[in-house]
């Protein structure tokens, strides 16, 4: 008599999603962010941030590029020294479909009697 067989236990791949946050090439730290926005179809601003140095690059690209192309550029643009080409560029209003909209919130002083 033979043993009954073991079943495969199946095994399941972790996707792990791009990270958000990339090493700025200017000062070292994790704190380089990149969003899009909106320009027209088929065509998106790449914002590119630093919250340490402040570094700031704007770029228009095709609407199927992805953060890390964008990180790929900024450090090749660090590594020729020509990162003031990064500067924001002038976009006439309108033309941004802004992705996050800011609240303003109004504060208001109670009299004291």
């Amino acid at each position: 008599m033979g043993r009954r067989r073991k079943r495969r236990k199946k095994t399941r791949k972790v996707v792990r999603l791009p990270s958000r946050n990339f090493q700025c090439p200017v000062c070292g730290e994790p704190t380089l962010t990149i969003d899009f926005k909106k320009l027209r179809p088929g065509v998106k601003l790449a914002v590119a941030k630093c919250g340490n140095c402040g570094l700031y690059c704007e770029f228009e690209v095709p609407e199927n590029t992805e953060r890390i192309d964008i990180y790929n550029r900024i450090v090749d643009l660090a590594y020729e020294n020509r990162l003031d080409e990064c500067k924001p560029k002038q976009v006439e209003e309108g033309e941004i479909e802004e992705v996050f909209e800011e609240e303003e919130i109004e504060v208001e002083d109670e009299e004291e009697e």
